[in-house]
């Protein structure tokens, strides 16, 4: 057998290259062109960022009370805007990528919000919010990343994107012909390899002797055995008795790393219907705000869900009831410690 196979090297090639291809394409690209995107505007002054954020929010009902008089305040300061007949307050925060808005900046913008009796905030940065800002951003609007990009892009002059564009689509050629070269590595690997896991074929036997020597044709026959005698057969088995039914217990879906878990647990019970969102408000609490009001049936579930983590079955749940409803906010405990 060759040493070499060829259509195992070509397999692995194609299918590490044109998979990579089509990733870092379709999808990579634009994350590439976004993230450059961004980077452009950490390198522009407050001023003029902040003004590009007014001008892109006026696409959607926003228009500033006074433009030069509240950037005149200075970058620490909320910018007041008006929307449909009612007060919002702006933030703009610069930053490189690494730069990270911590939770109690948002908490302080909900806070002017609600001092001010405003609509509602919105706060916009070129960096990224930390893991505990959405917790706290009560009545905000956050934009970062994708979300920033897709509102200032439109206000961007043409040639500046196209400058965008073009580098993005540079970096992800050069990206996709280092992937092509890892693919050719890995073919080149597969090709020596796989023929050496292959089983190989023992040798044909042309000397018309057996292994030990002996002339096949000379050997002496064997005389053929007499047929075993009839033994009767054994009597059936009685057929064991039946299995008490016991409750299957419940899977565990726990981790070794709680906060993995409690993760888990916000995607799980926000998923199920009739809710809006879920949160951990303490390590013990789990707070889920409702679309409707939950019944017996939703509550089974978010038990179900809870039942699942030994360590947070016993976690205090309370439910929020949704806007304008009359119900009161219910507190309840699955399983006791």
């Amino acid at each position: 057998m060759s040493s070499f196979s060829l259509w195992a090297a070509a397999a692995v090639a194609l299918t590490v290259g044109l998979g990579s291809t089509a990733y870092l394409w379709s999808y990579r690209r634009h994350r590439t062109e976004v993230a450059t995107g961004i980077a452009g505007l950490a390198k522009m002054r407050w001023r003029e960022f902040a003004r590009l954020i007014v001008e892109a929010l006026r696409e959607r009902g926003f228009e500033a009370e006074s433009v030069e008089e509240s950037l005149a305040r200075g970058t620490q300061a909320e910018l007041r805007l008006v929307r449909a007949g009612k007060p919002w307050l702006l933030s703009c925060k610069l930053g490189d990528g690494d730069y990270k808005v911590p939770a109690a900046t948002v908490a302080e913008l909900a806070d002017a919000v609600r001092f001010h009796g405003a609509a509602g905030g919105l706060l916009v940065t070129t960096g990224r919010f930390d893991a505990n800002s959405e917790r706290v951003a009560d009545g905000l609007d956050l934009y970062s990343g994708e979300s920033l990009w897709e509102l200032v892009e439109p206000q961007l002059p043409a040639s500046t994107r196209h400058e965008i564009i073009a580098a993005a689509q540079k970096r992800s050629v050069q990206t996709i012909v280092g992937a092509w070269g890892a693919a050719i590595a890995l073919a080149l690997i597969a090709g020596f390899a796989v023929p050496a896991l292959l089983p190989q074929p023992a040798p044909a036997n042309d000397s018309g002797k057996d292994p030990a020597g002996t002339d096949i044709a000379a050997a002496p026959t064997a005389p053929a055995a007499a047929p075993p005698a009839a033994v009767p057969a054994p009597a059936p088995p009685a057929p064991p008795a039946p299995a008490p039914h016991v409750a299957a217990p419940v899977p565990s879906a726990s981790s070794s790393d709680a906060d993995a878990d409690r993760a888990e647990v916000i995607r799980t019970v926000g998923a199920l219907s009739g809710t809006e969102r879920a949160a951990w408000s303490t390590a013990s609490n789990l707070l889920i705000y409702r679309h409707t009001d939950a019944q017996k049936p939703d509550v089974d579930a978010i038990c179900q869900v809870l039942e699942r983590y030994p360590e947070l079955r016993s976690s205090r749940v309370q439910l929020q009831p949704p806007a304008g409803s009359s119900s009161r906010v219910r507190f309840f405990q699955c399983k006791a410690y």
